[in-house]
């Protein structure tokens, strides 16, 4: 029984080094991380063709305390990928793996102001006596967001003033077109976005639908009045009813059009609410 008892200590005097050590890990100096690091999708598709530049905002948190005077914060861009398991086909064990950049990087310049611009300088702080900043990256307009989506993913980077805080909240994608885009809440397709509790998977030809039915840009303003409204039961069923009569015109099976899928291919899963 003593020595069950010294173990146990043993195991709580660990444990309690443990937890002092991560606690100075963290108190050391200064450190700044992300405080959301789901993918933020926006579009320019809602504003008129004289708007040519729109703003999202990254906001990042401080650990170790506020100071009298502003703390730049850096991010920089870097290349995000796609892996492949290859596996023997009869163990099934992974025997390789195929790593290839995503396509359509944001190209600073031509689909958002370089973070590193003089201009950017004043923008990317933490102001004075403050804890945390929402820090602005800058999107333009090009031509090209009107054929493809394209991917800006974001990276803290230690300097002077701050060190890095937990591994997991140092990136952030940015997802942006001239085109219909995700909104924040529908961003995934699970129920941490509510948007998805309501209308069920995302696809651009379902958020098109929606547009046509009710005659308003579908987007997060939107979504966030349905919801003060307590009205997603209505417009859900509101939108399946439009879906129905839809797939059952003659004319949209005739043409092809019924029943509606979310791409153009024969064997694409039909769109639902």
């Amino acid at each position: 029984m003593k020595r069950f008892i010294y173990f146990i200590a043993v195991l709580l005097i660990t444990a309690a080094g443990c937890t002092k050590s991560e606690f100075l890990l963290f108190s050391d100096i200064a450190r700044v991380q992300l405080n959301d690091t789901a993918t933020l999708n926006t579009t320019f598709i809602y504003d008129p063709a004289t708007v040519t530049k729109d703003t999202v905002y990254i906001q990042v948190g401080t650990i170790g305390g506020i100071t009298d005077h502003d703390r730049p914060v850096q991010l920089v861009q870097v290349p995000e990928y796609d892996y492949t398991y290859v596996r023997d086909p009869i163990t099934n064990q992974v025997t390789d793996t195929i790593v290839t950049e995503r396509p359509f990087k944001a190209v600073p310049g031509i689909h958002y102001i370089d973070l590193a611009d003089k201009s950017m300088a004043s923008l990317m702080v933490v102001k004075a006596n403050e804890a945390s900043a929402m820090i602005p990256v800058i999107l333009l307009r090009d031509a090209s967001l009107k054929t493809n989506s394209y991917r800006l993913r974001l990276q803290l980077v230690a300097n002077k003033e701050f060190g890095l805080g937990e591994i997991g909240a140092r990136e952030q994608t940015v997802v942006f077109s001239d085109r219909l885009e995700r909104f924040y809440s529908w961003r995934v397709d699970n129920g941490v976005a509510p948007a998805f509790t309501t209308f069920g998977k995302y696809s651009t030809r379902k958020h098109q639908f929606m547009m046509d039915v009710l005659k308003v840009n579908i987007d997060e303003v939107w979504y966030q009045a349905v919801l003060a409204a307590q009205a997603q039961q209505n417009y859900q069923n509101l939108l399946r009813a439009a879906l129905t009569a839809f797939n059952n015109d003659p004319a949209n099976i005739g043409s092809g059009k019924a029943p509606l899928r979310e791409t153009d291919s024969p064997t694409s899963p039909l769109v639902t609410f």
